[in-house]
């Protein structure tokens, strides 16, 4: 089978120098030193969390690492209190959020989207409408849709937070995918914005290692938070994660998965045509339309009886939403670009073929 599902890229050379990282890693630790065996919320990872807020530019007393997004995007949601509280998401958003929030017990509201992503006044009128307790956002690359959202509409989207009191959960996975992008919410409104960055897509997901930049009011929650969902994280995996970050590999990697995204990214908009919805042209995933009469389901089905995996619109639909003729495309899946091509090629047969059945 042809893996069109995941979308984080991963280049040839990576395997061999992350065993690198990891082994000088190692050899950086102390046998004779229990500290680095106890849990590491209690204070082992302190120069660690030193050196990630000076790669972030945040206080150090504000970041803290976690194992890797997911991780984080739900250390989040606890130390916001969400649960049994509303959180606001696009109509079409991320799965994790979606299923963080049923984990948690939090109601989950749909918000209305544009090509810049949530509606600043959609989300004023459910803030109207009802209590919204915090917005979960992706706007630099946003998955699955892929759009970026301009300065204009993040300054907008942080007045309504601020008028009425939200918290935000800034997933920024794929931010490095839009370099040009504007600041993102945690600088704009570092009070009430939770910053989640994880390695699985500027790197890989074996790095194991996160990074969360909460607001000042909730530091006091933030060991805690630690303590009950892991008890701390790998001081191997984010000694590797650092080390390669302040040695420069992290851009040279970054630099070729842009250049290798936007590669892939043009070939396959190239293939489906206006089918390709816009969005960043350097990023690993498509949001792909499907003609009337075809649902993604049943668009998953004759792809995967051509041997090609696809991610169907349902799992990124938010509750009460009208399920849309959709599928992501995730370029990321093989690291042959060739049987990635292949792929998208049978993605769009399978497209033409409803289109001359209608």
């Amino acid at each position: 089978m042809i893996d069109l599902v995941w979308n984080f890229p991963l280049l040839p050379e990576q395997g061999e120098q992350w065993r690198g990282y990891l082994r000088r890693a190692l050899e950086k630790m102390h046998p004779q030193d229990a500290r680095e065996l106890r849990p590491s919320f209690r204070g082992c990872d302190a120069t660690l969390r030193e050196r990630a807020a000076k790669w972030l530019g945040t206080p150090v007393e504000r970041t803290w690492l976690s194992v890797g997004g997911h991780h984080g995007t739900l250390m989040s949601m606890m130390a916001a209190g969400m649960s049994g509280k509303t959180m606001a998401v696009e109509e079409i958003t991320y799965t994790a959020a979606l299923d963080q929030s049923r984990m948690l017990g939090s109601s989950v509201v749909s918000v209305a989207f544009d090509s810049e992503g949530m509606l600043p006044d959609a989300l004023r009128a459910r803030c109207l409408a009802g209590k919204v307790d915090a917005v979960f956002v992706m706007p630099s690359v946003h998955n699955p849709l892929g759009y970026v959202a301009s300065f204009e509409r993040r300054e907008a989207m942080v007045a309504v937070a601020r008028e009425f009191g939200l918290w935000m959960i800034e997933d920024d996975a794929y931010g490095y995918m839009a370099p040009h992008a504007p600041p993102s919410y945690a600088k704009l409104a570092p009070e009430r914005v939770f910053y989640v960055r994880g390695m699985s897509k500027s790197y890989a997901p074996a790095a194991g290692t996160g990074f969360l930049v909460v607001p000042e009011s909730v530091v006091g929650l933030m060991e805690n938070v630690l303590k009950h969902t892991t008890t701390g994280s790998s001081l191997l995996h984010n000694t590797a994660t650092l080390d390669l970050i302040e040695d420069g590999t992290l851009d040279a990697v970054i630099a070729a998965k842009l250049a290798e995204g936007a590669r892939r990214n043009k070939a396959a908009r190239a293939v489906l045509g206006s089918a390709a919805t816009p969005g960043a042209e350097c990023a690993w995933h498509l949001w792909v339309s499907l003609p009337g009469g075809m649902t993604s389901g049943t668009a998953q089905r004759a792809c995967a009886e051509r041997g090609v995996m696809v991610s169907g619109a349902p799992g990124f639909t938010a509750p009460g939403v009208e399920v849309p003729r959709a599928l992501r495309i995730g370029l990321g899946g093989e690291v042959e670009a060739e049987r990635i091509e292949e792929g998208v090629r049978v993605v769009a047969e399978v497209i033409e073929g409803q289109m001359r059945n209608k």
